[in-house]
């Protein structure tokens, strides 16, 4: 979205070709997903084209989705509810991107020693922040207090 011809530049101008005058959101309230992704998983987390190879990886339905080429072409035969159809999915597909990096699944061609190093302090985290752990804990726990009682 930071780019003039396919961002929120490019599109406040479609706006006035069309004749509107569109709303200026101020940049601090702008949010650029395919940033932070980079910032997260590294500059190649994803092959190219990145939504689609994100899609394709992840599992996200892709029905009714365009990519570029067949939207141009869409567009050109006048079929302008696939476009509309289109855009939908994508903001659906956006949105499941975000939160599946909010939930940290979403699954990128990035290791994990690449997001957390091999720092001992990240493997720690990695460990207690899983299911399993919390699970031995519980064990340990149980365990002692009948082991104290007997």
């Amino acid at each position: 979205m930071r780019d003039i011809n396919y961002g929120f530049q490019a599109i406040e101008h479609r706006y006035r070709v069309l004749g509107g005058e569109p709303v200026r959101l101020p940049e601090e309230r702008k949010f650029d997903l395919a940033r932070a992704l980079k910032d997260v998983y590294g500059r190649n987390y994803i092959d190219d084209p990145k939504l689609g190879s994100l899609i394709e990886k992840n599992k996200i339905s892709d029905i009714g989705y365009l990519n570029g080429k067949d939207e141009a072409s869409a567009f050109e035969a006048r079929e302008f509810v696939k476009l509309h159809q289109s855009t939908l999915r994508k903001v659906n597909v956006i949105a499941s991107i975000l939160e599946r990096t909010l939930q940290g699944n979403l699954k990128t061609n990035t290791k994990w020693y690449q997001v957390y190093g091999f720092h001992p302090k990240a493997l720690l985290e990695i460990i207690t922040e899983h299911w399993i752990w919390s699970l031995v804990v519980v064990i340990a726990t149980v365990l002692s207090i009948v082991v104290v009682f007997l």
